[in-house]
């Protein structure tokens, strides 16, 4: 069967064939005119938009273009995607977009080049010190935003797609060593002891941030010691098991709960205090501890890091971090010096 060809529109063409952004020409005022538009259909329709308006005698700017949608538009409409999904990081996602579309949203979408958002990612690395896991990030964001786009005929092409992604340095290992938890647990008895709950929490569970601070009473069953985690990073439910710490430290929370959560915060309980925010409370106390170069994910990481020095096999502390793939849990099999001598010191003996 012979394949239709695709019908030719008077006034309407590519100027770079296959390009997907399309242009109109007609005559005004004994003059030919041009404007760059974007989609086809567009184009058909501003064509005939200026026919008409010459043939009732408008008079026509002299500098006339079509604009087409700026970039605003189509962050905005990504938003209200994410929005209406419920996305798991809509909070993250749209507040990148936000960055974006502050920086960005002025610009004509369709004339957007890949150029253009390599040079802002590049600015906004520089000025804000990003690591390259932060500049994937935003460059994930607005090449979403993009695609769905080009998905609901907005655009032609999603120019995101051509910028190349950074090398991230995932095998970073931070575990807090007993001097520092000793420091850090002396601050906590002076300036927050409320917190320390969420501390030995986080150092006996492993528990993500958003996992541990998402956790809601419904999930925690005292019976069989589990903590359910319905949804979690890797898309999958998980469940944590409580030793006797958790189970003491969640039995006493439990008698004086004051909301759904386990960990009120102020983004999931509204009368909570500022300061039982984990990111502000936890900074303020690793500087007063003088611990350096931590952060709160780190608990996670000590979590393994000491499962796997206290001898526990790799394939354990997998399924008790969630991980999907051993791979993951590769990282923790070479720990601190200190641990490694006193591994090969055993063959002293001989």
């Amino acid at each position: 069967m012979a394949v239709k060809a695709e019908k030719k529109h008077r006034g309407v063409y590519e100027k770079e064939s296959g390009s997907g952004i399309w242009w109109v020409r007609y005559q005004a005022d004994g003059k030919i005119k041009r404007e760059k538009v974007g989609r086809k259909s567009d184009a058909i329709a501003l064509y005939q938009q200026r026919k008409s308006d010459i043939r009732a005698g408008v008079k026509l700017p002299a500098n006339m273009r079509h604009k087409g949608e700026k970039l605003s538009a189509v962050i905005d409409r990504a938003i209200a995607w994410h929005t209406s999904r419920g996305t798991k990081s809509l909070r993250t996602v749209k507040a990148q977009l936000l960055v974006i579309r502050e920086s960005l949203g002025s610009r004509i979408a369709a004339d957007l080049k890949p150029s253009d958002v390599e040079e802002w990612i590049v600015s906004q690395k520089d000025q804000k010190d990003w690591t390259p896991a932060t500049m994937n990030r935003y460059k994930s964001a607005i090449g979403k935003a993009l695609q769905l786009a080009v998905v609901s005929g907005h655009l032609s092409r999603n120019v995101a797609r051509l910028v190349t992604a950074r090398a991230e340095n995932n095998a970073r290992v931070r575990w807090m060593r007993p001097e520092e938890e000793e420091r850090v647990v002396k601050v906590m008895r002076e300036c927050c002891p409320g917190q320390l709950p969420a501390f030995f929490t986080a150092l006996n569970t492993g528990m993500r941030m958003s996992e541990q601070f998402g956790l809601t009473w419904n999930r925690v069953d005292f019976e069989r010691r589990k903590l359910f985690l319905p949804t979690t990073k890797n898309g999958e439910s998980r469940e944590v098991p409580m030793n006797k710490t958790v189970l003491a430290l969640l039995t006493d929370l439990h008698t004086a709960k004051t909301g759904p959560h386990v960990f009120p915060t102020e983004r999931n309980y509204k009368a909570a205090r500022a300061l039982l925010n984990p990111r502000q409370w936890f900074e303020i106390v690793l500087e007063k501890a003088k611990v350096d170069d931590f952060h709160w994910h780190d608990l996670r990481h000590t979590f393994a890091s000491r499962l796997v020095m206290k001898g526990i096999d790799l394939h354990t502390v997998s399924k008790l971090m969630g991980h999907k793939t051993l791979t993951v849990t590769q990282r923790y099999a070479h720990l601190s010096p200190e641990h490694n001598l006193a591994a090969v010191e055993v063959l002293d003996a001989a």
